[in-house]
This record gives C-alpha cells, sequence and structure tokens, in this order.
C-alpha cells in the first residue's frame, strides 16, 4: 500500500526539476484549487479548521506572523497579542494569530501594534 511516507521518501530522490514540477502543481493547486475533474482526497476546509485546533508554540507563531521569536515575546508582555504562558512557554491561539496577521501584517513586513 502506498503511504504518506512512502511517497514522501520517493519524493527525496527524485532530480531537482522534478522536485520543482510538483513544487509548482502543488502551488497551483492552493491558488486556483483542484482541477474540476480531480477526485475531493482533501477537505481543505476541515484540514484548516483541525490545524487551528492546536495552538502555535512561540516559534511557530513567529515564523507565521513574519517578526522575530524576540518581536513577538515583546508584543506579549506589552499585552498587544494574547498568549497563554504554559510554565515558562508562551502558546497562541492560530484564530487569533490569523487575525492579528489579517489586521496588522501586511507583504511580509509587521505593522507596529
Amino acid at each position: 500500500m502506498l503511504t504518506a511516507e512512502k511517497v514522501i521518501k520517493e519524493i527525496h530522490l527524485l532530480p531537482i526539476t522534478e522536485k520543482e514540477k510538483l513544487a509548482r502543481h502543488i502551488i497551483e493547486f492552493g491558488i486556483k484549487g483542484a482541477h474540476p475533474e480531480a477526485p475531493e482526497v482533501l477537505d481543505i476546509k476541515a484540514w484548516q479548521d483541525e490545524i487551528a485546533k492546536k495552538p502555535f508554540n512561540l516559534k511557530q507563531a513567529a515564523e507565521y506572523l513574519g517578526v522575530s521569536s524576540v518581536t513577538l515575546r515583546r508584543w506579549v508582555k506589552a499585552g498587544r497579542v494574547l498568549a497563554h504562558k504554559i510554565g515558562r512557554a508562551y502558546t497562541f491561539d492560530v484564530m487569533d494569530l490569523k487575525e492579528l496577521k489579517k489586521t496588522h501584517v501586511t507583504k511580509g513586513r509587521a505593522k507596529e501594534l
């Protein structure tokens, strides 16, 4: 049986030109959507909802927002970004980050909050 793990291993063995073709196809699928005749294999909305249920850690949240961990930690301490602290670690609600990104981050640069 073909599994995701086997496919990923095979992708690593592809020549770079084939990897580029695959990447272009995946990006195009993400932008334009699936070909109308392609079978539905992934419910994108359900998948996004599932990802949003799991909180991001500081590093993931900083990468998502396109800022440094130091900047994000400063925003949290200033009360500009909502975070939950568990011990010494911060966690962030994905939907809160999505809203923050939509309102304060444009074209890869964060507006000063």
